[in-house]
């Protein structure tokens, strides 16, 4: 017997053969277990590895259809936040095991890994895979060892330019930009909450996070550098804004780890030489 992440006590007899993911990062954290081949249905917004890209669609992460992950005929479903609650209650009342993980935290993407593992078996894949990301963060970690607290840069991001919101503290990308060597000076806010430009003009960050958008990497810097009020920033006159690929820094997944390196060799390009990685490029005009 699990406990998912909702509290709800979930009975697996034996690994499952037919598994439906009601989310981007779980289908992700699925693939990077070696149980794809077991993944028969996924969300719209599934598109991580290219596997995926057959598989048939259930609807979208929001609003997935009962009626196509019925048909899947799933032995488990792994769900997540954001899935609605009358889906996940329809079925369980059809008999179907529904195991619900909500990473928040960097810990979370750990504690989900793990939690899926055993939901299907793969307790040792799990751990191996915990161990290789911690592996990667620990190398990061100790390459900023010497950088005092005071010295390393800070940074904002950018999760919606107009109106302005960002990510504070108790969220994955809080974590990912301490990790990487920054200051998030929107960590005295909590969770993903709206940001005044006057707070952003007054802190004057050494960094602005950007992501790509619909797959297009210019698209959020020229929505930024159109406004008069960011160009005063420092960051954008010392050519100092970092874009991200969007998926591996906003989904809680496996690949988190690449967008902390990414973020990492941005802040620190003498600490971090060679090329950054494929899969979660950042670039910077520095």
């Amino acid at each position: 017997m699990l406990t998912d992440a909702q509290g709800v006590s979930v009975r697996i007899e034996k690994p499952p053969e037919r598994i439906v993911s009601t989310a981007p990062m779980a289908t992700e954290i699925l693939f990077a277990l070696g149980v794809g081949e077991r993944v028969v249905a996924v969300t719209d917004q599934c598109n991580y590895p290219p596997e995926t890209r057959g598989l048939p669609r259930i609807g979208g992460w929001f609003n997935p259809s009962l009626e196509k992950t019925l048909a899947a005929e799933p032995d488990l479903v792994i769900a997540s936040r954001g899935n609605p609650s009358d889906l996940l209650g329809a079925l369980r009342k059809s008999g179907c095991p529904v195991f619900s993980v909500d990473p928040q935290t960097l810990e979370d993407i750990f504690t989900a890994i793990g939690d899926i593992g055993a939901a299907t078996g793969e307790e040792e894949a799990a751990a191996a895979l915990i161990a290789e990301m911690r592996g990667r963060l620990d190398e990061v970690a100790r390459r900023l060892a010497d950088v005092p607290d005071q010295a390393r840069p800070t940074a904002f991001m950018f999760l919606q330019v107009a109106p302005l919101w960002t990510a504070g503290s108790r969220t994955f990308q809080d974590d990912a930009m301490r990790a990487a060597g920054a200051r998030n000076i929107a960590a005295a806010k909590v969770g993903f909450v709206p940001y005044s430009m006057e707070m952003l003009l007054a802190a004057d960050p050494d960094f602005l996070l950007l992501s790509t958008m619909e797959g297009n990497p210019e698209w959020m810097k020229r929505e930024v550098l159109a406004k008069s009020a960011f160009r005063r920033l420092a960051a954008a006159r010392n050519d100092r804004l970092v874009v991200l690929e969007a998926d591996p820094i906003m989904r809680p997944g496996p690949r988190i780890v690449e967008a902390i390196e990414a973020m990492a060799k941005a802040f620190y390009p003498e600490r971090f030489p060679g090329p950054a990685s494929p899969s979660s490029a950042a670039t910077s005009e520095r």
